[in-house]
């Protein structure tokens, strides 16, 4: 005798399938096209491991972002420990972002907005750049926030140098802090002072 509604029961158990992360292609246009604008050595590198600022696409898997994030590091920041590089690397990425049509309105805007309302949309910038992401704000005291991002794939302080690069457009001098690392993402401290 078959009990009823058991292999519904089944069926809900099981997963969603794995669906790989993708990194949309204007992340790369930011850092490589309108930042870094790689040659010779370096735009031979960057093809080698899949992406091609001449022939790009909408999307590319994660491994091939961490890849050209790691080609970056290698020519752009030669001698720098990754931390460090890592970080350049993210404020590189912001000034690139702000050359792109949608990155000249938000750099136009940011000033206007002020620090912690920039701060507070950090989230939804961040999923543009990544859907599996997540970030969590939380105000400390008079411009101190407390930042958790919740990452499977952490780069904190590339993360760091991105939230450095936008509070600087809103014409204040930031400090980040990575507080926090784990494998499954990472905790900081946003900081600014009036310039």
């Amino acid at each position: 005798m078959e009990r009823r509604g058991s292999k519904d029961a089944e069926v809900g158990l099981r997963k969603a399938p794995y669906v790989p992360v993708q990194v949309p292609r204007r992340n790369f246009e930011g850092l490589f096209v309108h930042a870094l604008k790689p040659s010779g050595a370096f735009a031979q590198s960057l093809r080698d491991i899949g992406y091609d600022t001449e022939a790009s696409q909408e999307y590319y898997p994660l491994n091939v972002w961490r890849a050209a994030l790691g080609v970056a590091r290698r020519f752009a920041c030669a001698g720098q420990p990754a931390e460090e590089a890592n970080r350049a690397l993210g404020h590189h990425y912001v000034e690139g972002f702000a050359q792109t049509l949608v990155g000249r309105i938000f750099a136009t805007a940011a000033p206007l907005l002020g620090t912690e309302r920039c701060l507070t949309r950090l989230p939804t910038y961040l999923k543009a750049g990544r859907e599996d992401m997540k970030m969590v704000l939380e105000p400390v005291q008079e411009r101190e926030w407390r930042v958790r991002v919740v990452d499977g794939d952490p780069l904190p302080d590339f993360v760091a140098g991105v939230v450095e690069g936008v509070l600087r457009r809103t014409r204040v001098e930031p400090r980040v802090e990575v507080l926090e690392r784990q494998p499954s993402g990472y905790a900081l401290r946003v900081r600014w002072d009036e310039a």
